[in-house]
This record gives structure tokens, sequence and C-alpha cells, in this order.
């Protein structure tokens, strides 16, 4: 989705995955949504990706959504809006993951530099601060996942082809109405 070869492909892309889901896939117990939480904005190839997510999958999967925030460490690290999100992602959990790898990283790299010799202990605590923040996020995760009933996909394709039967019908109409227009 968002292809930015155009719309065509988009079409092309969410038909191949309702292909997929109606021979591969007999139901789906989660949808998670990755996205960089330093970043204020959706941008709109993100927002229009989000939107068709949203249209695609029925009301009854969306209890079965959430958002993974990356680098961020929780609601007050994050920069992402989620005014940006479509109506049924906004009441979706929220998860937040500040990659305790690349900041051990990082503070291997800064280890031998003299000048941050006095901040050594502080970047050692903020990486198991760290550390212990993704276990309490991934425990969190997993007890959600846990509580979760899988949705049939049967539900996901009707709904997928009654949504893109209604695009094409809109899509015929504004043809014809703009060909009477001129």
């Amino acid at each position: 989705m968002a292809d930015t070869r155009g719309l065509q492909e988009d079409e092309l892309h969410k038909k191949s995955i309702a292909t997929q889901i109606e021979k591969h896939v007999d139901s789906i117990t989660a949808v998670l949504v990755v996205a960089n939480g330093t970043v204020p904005r959706v941008t709109v190839s993100t927002k229009y990706a989000l939107s068709t997510l949203a249209a695609i999958f029925p009301q009854t999967l969306a209890n079965n959504v959430a958002i993974l925030l990356t680098n961020a460490s929780g609601p007050l690290h994050q920069n992402f809006s989620v005014d940006t999100l479509p109506g049924v992602l906004k009441a979706a959990p929220h998860f937040f993951l500040n990659n305790p790898i690349s900041l051990e990283r990082m503070y291997l790299k800064l280890i031998d530099d003299p000048i941050m010799k006095k901040k050594r202990p502080d970047f050692r605590r903020a990486v198991k601060a760290a550390e212990q923040e993704t276990l309490e996020m991934l425990v969190d995760l997993f007890d959600w996942l846990d509580g979760l009933v899988p949705q049939p996909t049967a539900d996901i394709v009707a709904h997928y082809q009654d949504t893109l039967i209604l695009v094409e019908q809109v899509a015929a109409k504004k043809a014809k109405d703009s060909a009477v227009s001129y």
C-alpha cells in the first residue's frame, strides 16, 4: 500500500493481500502497526496506508489492532500524534520500544570517549532502564496478544470485496459526472 508508482499499484497490492489472506490464512489474531515514535506527523503515504488498513478490516478486527511506537520509551517521550490516526486506530493499544540494543551500541561507542567519562554511569543506567522497560513492554504485549480472539478471515475478505465494489461505484460515478460536465 502507498506505492510510489501510483494508485493502480496500490490496488494490486490490496488485491494481492486479500487473495493471500483468502487462500492461506483462516484467521487473524493481531495486526501490529509499527511506527517511528519520534516522527510528529504521519506522512501522506503512511496515512493512506493506515486508512486503507482501517477500511479493509471489518469492525470485528478493530480490537485486534495495536500500535508499536519505536524510539520512544513511553507516552511522555513520543512525538507521534495519535490524532493523525484513522478513527478505529486511535483507540488501539499503544506499546513503546526504545531499542536497548541500539542504546547499548551507542554506549559502547562512547565508553572510551574521554569527554564522556563523567556521563558513563548515567549512560549505563539509561541502557539498563531501557532493557527493563523493553522486557516490561514485551510482557504487556504478550498479555494483550493472549487475550485476543482470532478473527476469521472470511469476514475480512467479504468486507474488502464490499469496500472494493463501493470504491469502483464511486469511481464510475465520478467518471460519468466528469464526462457529463464537459
